[in-house]
């Protein structure tokens, strides 16, 4: 008994060593091991401010958290846009309880202004989430704006001119730890670059393939259905996650986990394939991918499994829609849910960047330094295409 209370205290004394250092509050001692700890990521410090507020009182308190169930939350808001709850404007740290209020008084702690465009907030907040509410399971939700990979859009926050960038998450994963599932309640994240971030640092991932509502992920629906069934494994609360965002024209649920290889290796194959037909086949991808089903605000995203089909519908080549039939026959194993309005019944629930015109080659540089351009000939299909 004398060595476990001397381990016990040196591990508190680490705690507070480390909170001293980093300003960040850690409760001591933590809660018992949970089944899940569900971590949301609120960046809002822009013009979502309005639904800062209203998402945690609305969706995430009315279940709140259980024994079972932890529900914590990172809350960043700023000046201009939304005045309720004493109007407070610095990063606030919930443990988010049923019924709670989210006010200032409801904050485990308030962290002062703190960027949440920067790799360190969010390695702080999935710390602190991670010693003071362990758990059996962690689902983490980036709650704000997004643009796939794209550098200046992803978690954008106005105050300090910043946003969360793929390079920067990247960085971020050995410190975060493994995490079962990634959501992303923001604009076009369902895309295979994000996928190939996340491949080996999480089981399962969901977003939409298009631009995002004021609605998207309804917390309050998975909160209810995992307080229900905590035993849930990760592809079921993905499923679930993905499930909820009926307001969307498309969402899914993919897996981000060694199911993914398959088609990693169908599209570097089919890469290969199509850069080695783009002479003789040129004029048949262009009415391709012209037929592709591509997203509203972003032309150069286009549905990967449609893609795959029209190429394969255009073209006579026996390899290329070989090839084609492979990326197809993939999806069956990494797609767990989708789902899309009617006028979207050509999306499958993955994106890949392709541009169709010069003009459409936005961050493109930016593109070849991604894990997707480096393990695939995809990038280099692209760059014969549209020089």
């Amino acid at each position: 008994m004398h060595k476990t209370n001397r381990s016990f205290v040196t591990f508190i004394a680490l705690l507070v060593l480390l909170s001293t250092l980093t300003g960040t509050a850690f409760a001591a001692p933590p809660t018992p091991r949970a089944k899940w700890t569900v971590m949301v990521y609120i960046s809002g410090d822009n013009n979502l401010e309005d639904y800062v507020v209203k998402d945690i009182e609305m969706e995430l308190a009315p279940t709140g958290s259980s024994a079972n169930v932890q529900v914590v939350a990172l809350a960043d808001r700023g000046p201009g846009y939304d005045k309720s709850r004493d109007d407070w404007q610095t990063t606030k740290l919930y443990h988010v309880t049923q019924g709670m209020i989210a006010n200032s008084a409801s904050a485990v702690a308030d962290w002062g202004e703190r960027n949440m465009g920067d790799p360190q907030t969010l390695i702080d907040f999935v710390t602190w989430a991670k010693v003071n509410y362990p758990a059996d399971h962690y689902a983490l939700y980036f709650w704000g704006h997004g643009w796939s990979w794209h550098p200046g859009w992803v978690m954008e926050d106005d105050t300090d001119d910043d946003t969360l960038d793929y390079d920067e998450t990247k960085d971020a994963l050995p410190s975060l730890g493994f995490i079962d599932v990634v959501g992303y309640d923001g604009c076009n994240m369902a895309s295979i670059e994000i996928l190939t971030l996340w491949h080996g640092h999480a089981t399962a991932l969901t977003g939409s393939q298009e631009w995002v509502g004021w609605d998207g992920i309804e917390y309050d629906v998975v909160l209810e259905q995992l307080a229900a069934n905590p035993n849930m494994i990760a592809d079921q609360v993905a499923i679930v996650t993905s499930q909820s965002a009926t307001s969307d024209k498309t969402w899914s649920a993919v897996a981000a986990d060694g199911r993914l290889d398959a088609l990693f290796t169908a599209v570097d194959q089919w890469s290969v394939a199509l850069n080695n037909g783009l002479a003789a086949n040129r004029k048949k991808y262009t009415t391709a991918f012209g037929a592709t089903r591509a997203f509203a605000q972003a032309p150069m995203d286009k549905d990967l499994y449609d893609m795959a089909f029209e190429i394969k519908r255009n073209v006579t080549d026996t390899t290329i829609k070989a090839r084609s039939q492979a990326v197809m026959d993939a999806f069956a194993s990494v797609v767990l849910h989708e789902r899309h309005v009617s006028q979207y019944s050509e999306a499958h629930g993955i994106t890949i960047y392709h541009p169709s015109k010069a003009n459409q080659k936005m961050d493109h540089a930016y593109y070849l330094t991604l894990d997707f351009a480096l393990q695939t000939h995809w990038d280099e299909f692209l760059n014969a295409y549209v020089p």
